[in-house]
């Protein structure tokens, strides 16, 4: 009897529905994986690996540095950034770090972290948490336990220090943890007397809670024993988020409970529903993202749904997002939708874990595409920032307290504070290093590389009865220059996997300019990597398999274009 052909078992839709960890691996379509490590997906939904943390800032610290130039003790932690908008469209970039607000001073490289002056009769700040708003050119940061700030694009003072201040009447401790300036106004809420009271001020004068049209929103009629956690607009509405209820009001343009002709009023009340972290609120497109008790979700599904069961956004890792929920400290939840990449970025401070949840494409229920980052522990993120350039982001759980970075290129870079060794201007950029002037520092950048792996379901090509001997893998990756791989296959529900390494070494390739030939030589563009093809020898037999590759990040992005592997059918078992 001839022997049997080998033939090809193609996955040319590996991944492309991203993460799924809630159901069974030997249950799922090999759309989606079981893992997926500091990896992206594509608008084609292929498999590439993410871009690198790349420290941008000296640090901010008190106290002894160790030989790599990290902080030994009295660290301070990035817990916030903002970016403050003025009249004429110009940024500037501000970190929250311990009793301090730091100015992201990006005129020196690398760029410094400046402590800020308060004017007036400044109070002694207990933490670096802010939520910062920007509203009538002016720039406002709260946080619980302390008084509201206000930047005017010169000065830092406490906000009872601008001139006309005036306290909510009542209030004898006005200090609110969340805020929002829309509408024509700046409203605060949660002060700690009354965490269920918004108070709003007076039309465009950020300073002004008493007077005019300045008033408060009591919301012990609306929900009951609740407490509000952030404030926010969606479609022109005023949304306030409690732990476990959201309120929604129409007209907040025109809040006058003393006239007839006010269009402000309840519009609906969410109930058994809430939200758990200040910093999970992002705007995405037309929609509010959230951290909810139960998972994350988007205001516009739970309007739509109201108290029928709610589509779960976090449904693919549903139980270890809420195991995360309850043993985070939920104020160090932090949330940023990029619209560089179309992602929704969270990050459950100390947890190292990074969860991104991709809406440029969706799974077959409708939800995001999810994938995961994690770090170095000493690089974990205490803040997030998107702004038209970068995503910033403020590192720091160990030992890699009070730095910025931003997410670019594919090494996860850190800048080593070399002073010591190169003390001068001339000694620090003859050995290839930064001169920092400002500070009269000498920094070396340490391009770190960082490892990325995926994990497929149990694949069985639509087979599940008959054994296939498996000869051969194939894929096809883009890019990857010099990128270490690993290549582990498990067979038939096996955890001890068969492993192969190689190398992605990429054809290079370039197009000529227009004027390219002649004296000036042959020019080209930049160097292009080309797909290029892969072939690893595999063994033993199978009746399902499953695939793991683990990538070390090496400066080049890898995009996976396809995978097959050529099997020889054996038996019906």
């Amino acid at each position: 009897m001839a022997s049997k052909p080998i033939q090809p078992l193609v996955l040319d839709s590996i991944g492309i529905y991203g993460l799924n960890r809630q159901s069974s691996a030997a249950s799922l379509p090999p759309q989606f994986l079981t893992t997926a490590n500091n990896i992206m997906l594509d608008e084609k939904g292929r498999v590439t690996t993410r871009e690198g943390i790349k420290q941008v800032t000296d640090n901010v610290h008190t106290g002894s540095l160790d030989t790599d130039g990290n902080p030994t003790a009295n660290t301070l932690k990035v817990k916030s950034l903002g970016e403050y908008r003025s009249a004429t469209g110009a940024t500037t970039l501000f970190a929250g770090a311990g009793a301090n607000l730091y100015k992201i001073n990006v005129a020196n490289t690398p760029y410094t972290l400046d402590a800020q002056t308060f004017g007036g009769s400044a109070t002694t700040k207990t933490d670096g948490n802010w939520q910062f708003t920007n509203f009538n050119n002016q720039f406002y940061g709260v946080q619980s336990g302390n008084k509201p700030v206000n930047y005017d694009g010169t000065t830092w003072k406490d906000l009872e220090d601008v001139g006309s201040y005036a306290a909510p009447a009542g209030v004898t401790n006005f200090t609110p943890s969340c805020v929002l300036g829309e509408f024509g106004r700046l409203w605060t809420g949660n002060i700690g007397e009354n965490k269920d009271v918004v108070y709003y001020s007076d039309l465009l004068i950020g300073h002004k809670f008493q007077g005019g049209s300045a008033g408060a929103i009591d919301l012990k009629g609306v929900w009951s024993g609740d407490e509000i956690i952030s404030i926010n607009g969606f479609m022109g509405k005023l949304v306030i988020f409690g732990k476990n209820n959201i309120v929604i009001f129409n007209g907040p343009w025109d809040v006058n409970f003393t006239s007839t002709a006010s269009t402000f009023g309840l519009d609906e009340i969410i109930e058994g529903v809430g939200c758990v972290a200040r910093d999970s609120i992002q705007l995405v497109g037309d929609d509010i993202v959230f951290l909810s008790s139960s998972g994350v979700r988007s205001l516009g599904r739970t309007m739509q749904q109201d108290k029928m069961p709610l589509t779960d956004l976090s449904l693919a890792v549903k139980d270890e997002i809420r195991t995360h929920t309850v043993t985070a400290d939920l104020t160090r939840v932090k949330a940023q939708y990029d619209l560089s990449t179309g992602t929704y970025i969270l990050s459950f401070g100390g947890k190292n874990i990074v969860y991104i949840f991709d809406f440029k494409a969706s799974t077959p229920d409708g939800s995001p595409r999810i994938t995961t980052w994690n770090f170095d522990s000493k690089k974990n993120p205490g803040a997030l920032l998107s702004t038209d350039d970068f995503l910033y982001v403020g590192l720091g759980d160990t030992t890699y307290f009070g730095k910025v970075a931003t997410y670019s290129g594919f090494y996860d870079v850190e800048k080593k504070d070399v002073t010591a060794s190169f003390g001068t201007s001339s000694a620090c950029t003859t050995a290839g290093h930064t001169w920092e002037s400002n500070t009269s520092k000498c920094y070396q950048d340490i391009d770190n590389t960082y490892q990325a792996d995926f994990k497929t379901t149990w694949l069985d090509f639509e087979q599940p009865g008959i054994s296939k001997f498996l000869k051969r893998f194939l894929a096809i990756w883009s890019g990857g220059k010099n990128m270490n791989v690993t290549l582990n296959w498990f067979r038939d529900y096996n955890v001890n996997p068969t492993s192969a390494n190689f190398t992605l070494d990429p054809t290079t390739g370039g197009v000529n300019y227009l004027w390219g030939q002649g004296k000036y030589g042959n020019a080209k563009y930049a160097t292009a990597f080309q797909p290029t093809e892969y072939k690893v020898s595999m063994s033993k037999a199978a009746k399902v398999v499953r695939l793991q590759i683990i990538q070390t990040v090496k400066g080049f992005k890898a995009s996976l274009q396809n995978i097959s592997i050529w099997a020889k059918q054996g038996k019906i078992r």
